[in-house]
């Protein structure tokens, strides 16, 4: 594990849950952005493992880590039980990407479990932003990757399994929040439940790679292949890697060469394969230069995932 290896970053703590690093390395085009939706309770460190993938290949990484307070008799002041906190958080976002310096960026998203919600809440955002500021954000989308994500159904049990080991007691928050969204339909339900339609819909039929585990209880294999089933239908190309045992948000941790090789074939399908390179348009490589170059890219980008452990 060699640090030098990776490429030198500067970073920005855009807001307590924003943090942005650029590559110090002059470009010639605008640089890809990979946005990140953490996964409840991510840290930072966390994140970087991913980050430096993106690193690897040539991104600039914006990272946004969601989750409720870390003590249960706080939780309901949590960033995601509370919608109009999330919904602020992603208005944030939303400002930052019109900045000068990022405005004219290709966009990727890779989102991990409750991100999926964030990201929901995204589109949601961005549809809005289209109305009033025109389409810009929405052209500069190019693909999504999601890696255990979890949908409206997933919320209390996801929740309540990462908030505690002991199964009383996540029975008992579990019911609380099947509860507590029962009774806050109106401010708090429909939020969830305009979010989870943004998903589903993938109204700007981005390419999508899917990345999950048949054991995952939070992440539930047959809801998510639903998802990917009525992309397919209206004509999104879909991607995906399922593993047979893989806890939550844990694959690559698990499998790492599979899933750094899963995401770079994905970036590759999209023309994001390679910095600088043909941003958003089909990358065109003779057959045997672009296996050479992907086997090569996977060990730069595995090493660099690892660097972050």
């Amino acid at each position: 594990r060699h640090e030098s290896s990776l490429p030198a970053v500067t970073t920005k703590q855009l807001t307590p849950n924003i943090q942005l690093k650029t590559l110090q390395e002059p470009a010639l085009e605008p640089r890809p952005l990979v946005l990140l939706f953490g996964w409840m309770l991510a840290k930072q460190r966390h994140l970087d493992k991913y980050g430096n993938l993106y690193h690897s290949k040539g991104f600039d990484v914006l990272s946004l880590k969601v989750g409720p307070r870390r003590y249960i008799y706080r939780l309901y002041t949590g960033q995601v039980l509370i919608p109009q906190r999330a919904q602020a958080t992603v208005e944030e976002l939303l400002t930052f990407l019109l900045k000068p310096e990022l405005r004219s960026r290709p966009l990727m998203v890779h989102g991990f479990s409750v991100g999926g919600y964030m990201y929901g809440e995204y589109l949601v955002k961005l549809e809005q932003h289209a109305k009033v500021r025109g389409q810009g954000q929405c052209h500069r989308m190019v693909g999504q990757i999601f890696d255990s994500p979890v949908d409206f159904e997933g919320v209390p049990s996801g929740f309540a399994t990462v908030l505690t080991k002991n199964p009383v007691g996540r029975q008992v928050i579990q019911h609380s929040l099947e509860a507590y969204l029962k009774v806050m339909e109106g401010p708090v339900t429909s939020h969830y439940l305009r979010s989870s339609k943004a998903f589903h819909e993938n109204t700007l039929r981005l390419p999508s790679l899917m990345l999950y585990s048949r054991s995952d209880p939070i992440g539930v294999d047959r809801n998510i292949e639903k998802v990917m089933s009525r992309w397919k239908q209206v004509g999104v190309p879909v991607m995906s890697r399922c593993w047979e045992s893989s806890p939550h948000v844990s694959h690559f941790h698990r499998h790492p060469d599979e899933y750094v090789e899963a995401v770079l074939k994905f970036l590759d399908s999209v023309g994001l394969s390679g910095a600088g390179g043909q941003q958003g348009k089909p990358h065109r490589q003779a057959g045997l230069d672009r296996t050479a170059g992907r086997e090569a890219g996977k060990a730069a980008a595995t090493e660099g995932l690892q660097q972050a452990q």
